[in-house]
């Protein structure tokens, strides 16, 4: 695997909703990818149940740190789920409920060990071919990718480049968080607006070719973070327009700051449903 490839990181707490978090993330990935469907339902099939299983197993019933990494090359996709749990049981092969039989079935290979931090983690590869046909097409520029620091409570954590894929994986997991978060119907239409605004900022403000962004839900409340940006060039969206033609920014969110971030800057906007 190579650290160009475009890539996705997501930190995560081991939440049933997790699930629905995670496969947001991977539907966001696929669309600009052009994944085929077979292997898009693979993928979320055999994803998903390597997260249930840290979601079941990993902590003994409490809440944990859950890393989710995508890559993609020209070979295929690859993923890796680490936990930082209690480790493996002596049975996992035939432990119940895992369903580590249906994920050797779809993904090409799978392995599963200890962690680097400890508990477990499970790598899967799926091929990029399909009887000589590619299974989708990749984009050209992809960035390094740095650490973006663990997930707090009820957080999620996003990394990725290009900066080409923000737009619908920002837009599918904000929206399954203001879903979460109970957002009337009408404040969840200003959730698409807010994050096509963001991701467009992000396509001509990013300061590389990764961003990311620490999303929070609340009752009825999203708090989303996205950056690094450079320098001052967030500051025209605090104003009620910005000349693009979108819907202000300052309009639809709660709050909004830029917030000095070492040599960058962040971008941070608050939604809040107070309709009922």
């Amino acid at each position: 695997m190579t650290t160009e490839a475009p890539t996705v990181q997501l930190g995560l707490e081991s939440r049933p909703q997790t699930l629905t978090i995670v496969r947001g993330m991977l539907a966001g990935v696929a669309e600009p990818l052009g994944f085929d469907a077979e292997l898009l339902d693979d993928l979320k099939t055999a994803v998903s149940e390597v997260c249930n299983n840290v979601v079941l197993h990993a902590y003994d019933g409490q809440v944990g740190p859950m890393d989710v990494r995508l890559l993609v090359n020209g070979d295929g996709l690859d993923v890796v789920v680490d936990d930082r749990g209690v480790g493996l049981p002596a049975d996992i092969d035939s432990a119940g409920g895992i369903g580590l039989s249906v994920v050797r079935a779809l993904a090409e290979t799978m392995t599963i060990g200890p962690g680097p931090d400890g508990g477990t983690r499970v790598e899967m590869h799926f091929a990029g071919h399909r009887g000589g046909e590619p299974l989708f097409a990749p984009p050209s520029v992809a960035g390094p990718m740095h650490p973006s620091g663990p997930a707090g409570e009820n957080e999620v954590v996003l990394s990725l480049s290009p900066v080409t894929l923000l737009a619908p994986v920002l837009g599918r997991m904000t929206r399954t968080l203001a879903a979460i978060a109970h957002f009337s119907l009408d404040r969840f239409s200003d959730v698409y607006l807010i994050t096509d605004t963001l991701a467009a900022h992000a396509a001509t403000a990013a300061t590389d070719r990764r961003v990311d962004a620490r999303l929070t839900a609340a009752e009825r409340r999203v708090d989303l973070s996205v950056g690094p940006f450079r320098p001052g060039a967030s500051d025209h969206l605090r104003r009620t327009g910005d000349g693009s033609g979108r819907p202000p920014l300052a309009l639809l969110s709660d709050e909004i700051s830029v917030e000095p971030d070492g040599d960058t800057e962040r971008l941070r906007v608050v939604v809040v449903d107070r309709r009922v």
